[in-house]
């Protein structure tokens, strides 16, 4: 198989992400949902891609191969071709938002922090914006209020953020964040319908 340049920056960009649906990659690079299928099909066939169906009613993943990783020209290594089911909606959400951000300026996936972090606080992602360095998390569920308070904690001791920046996914979570926030007002909170224009999110986040 001959690769192409967009190929390459498909390889580059799954590897990044660490996992991604086809729908992903075809709004990402903007092309059609019929074409990218075949063309992840073809990177799975001469192993540069590994497919992973999840669930029966849910989308299937790609995750980029040692040999996938290799050719893209990327510096994180191949991750292991298996998926946490407790992360598999927020990892793609995550994936979603990154699409949509990455409008508004640069994005470093978790996968690039974590290769140069000394600390497991790691954000969901970094939004490079403005010249301000934001830290951007997604909270699907309440977390409890002590983890809430340690990950706040981490903020503020923190030098590397200009913002904080929280997407939820419910009233619920959004007065957990607030709560945990109080007199932070570096620390944003946005609802994930409001930047995903996820009808369905959306009902979800105004019960």
């Amino acid at each position: 198989m001959q690769l192409t340049k967009r190929d390459l920056e498909i390889l580059y960009w799954i590897n990044r992400m660490r996992y991604v649906t086809v729908n992903q990659v075809a709004k990402k690079f903007k092309i059609g949902i019929w074409y990218t299928y075949k063309r992840l099909k073809k990177l799975c066939d001469d192993e540069y891609l590994y497919s992973l169906r999840i669930f029966r009613n849910k989308p299937g993943v790609y995750i980029c191969t040692k040999k996938g990783a290799e050719i893209s020209g990327s510096n994180l290594w191949a991750p292991k071709h298996y998926v946490n089911l407790a992360n598999y909606e927020h990892d793609l959400k995550v994936v979603d938002l990154s699409i949509e951000l990455e409008r508004q300026g640069e994005w470093i996936s978790m996968r690039e922090l974590r290769q140069d972090s000394k600390t497991d606080m790691i954000p969901d992602g970094v939004l490079i914006k403005d010249g301000k360095k934001i830290a951007v998390e997604v909270e699907l569920t309440k977390k409890s209020e002590r983890n809430l308070k340690k990950k706040m904690g981490y903020y503020k001791r923190s030098i590397d953020y200009d913002e904080i920046w929280y997407f939820v996914s419910s009233r619920v979570v959004y007065d957990a964040v607030e709560k945990a926030a109080k007199e932070m007002d570096y620390v944003k909170i946005f609802y994930l319908s409001e930047v995903l224009k996820d009808e369905q999110q959306r009902a979800y986040a105004n019960r």
